[in-house]
């Protein structure tokens, strides 16, 4: 009697988990990497204690400042990312709409539940999540930010100097400040503080000012770019239009 061939049966192979520095997820995830041009851009951060970077409106400044951040995170050189940002109401104040503080502010801390979840992937983004704490710049008097933090302080525009030196004293020694601003974007107009907050930590060791060329990094439409330069000249002849004094204070280009 012939025996019978069995035919083989394939297995069916479970994907891989992958467990990177306390992050998993499937190797399918999708997760944003930096570009060429924005690699200068994080070895800039990773040199100083105290970093800012300027550029205008598209140039992904948070975007980069967040994925050196999480690096850090998972490199277990901090512990903690802090980010904030001065909230400036345009029209009807938030305090007429529902919700409690946290619930007002979101809608303005969107781009950056964006960029963290484009770099760790929809997969990762619970997890890191309880690593990240948000806060608003309004309440920072007084209260010391956590040891062994990174700080991503956004939109330093629309900070007085007295304000952004306040926020400067929280931050503890044993932490790193990422500070971004987009002068052509100041909701305070000429009452801005940058430029004197600029002067005051230019030269100082462990302190760094970068302006990123708009040629290089401007991630926005042609025609964005145009129209922004056409309503700044307006502003301008306005009279109430910031504008970034560059000989006040020590800089690079990137």
């Amino acid at each position: 009697m012939t025996a019978q061939k069995r035919t083989p049966v394939k297995k069916e192979v479970k994907k891989e988990k992958v467990v990177e520095h306390g992050l998993t997820s499937n190797r399918e995830t999708k997760t944003a990497t930096l570009k060429p041009h924005q690699k200068p851009v994080a070895n800039f951060l990773r040199s100083y204690d105290i970093s800012v970077l300027l550029s205008d409106a598209g140039c992904s400044k948070d975007f980069v400042q967040m994925f050196r951040a999480i690096e850090g995170l998972k490199n277990k050189e901090f512990e903690k990312i802090i980010i904030c940002k001065p909230i400036l109401e345009i029209g009807k104040g938030i305090g007429f709409m529902p919700g409690d503080l946290s619930e007002k502010t979101d809608m303005y801390l969107k781009s950056f539940y964006d960029n963290i979840t484009k770099i760790v992937g929809k997969e990762n983004v619970n997890s890191i999540m309880t690593k990240i704490q948000f806060e608003h710049t309004g309440f920072q008097r007084g209260n010391t930010l956590p040891e062994n933090s990174c700080v991503i302080l956004s939109e330093i525009q629309n900070l007085t100097a007295s304000e952004a030196h306040s926020y400067l004293t929280r931050v503890p020694q044993s932490s790193k400040l990422f500070c971004n601003g987009d002068a052509s974007q100041s909701d305070l107009g000429i009452k801005s503080g940058l430029n004197d907050f600029l002067e005051s930590i230019s030269g100082v060791n462990g302190v760094g000012i970068a302006i990123l060329d708009g040629e290089k990094h401007q991630m926005r439409r042609k025609e964005i770019i145009e129209i922004t330069k056409k309503y700044i000249e307006i502003q301008k002849r306005r009279g109430n239009f910031f504008t970034l004094d560059t000989k006040r204070f020590e800089y690079i280009e990137l």
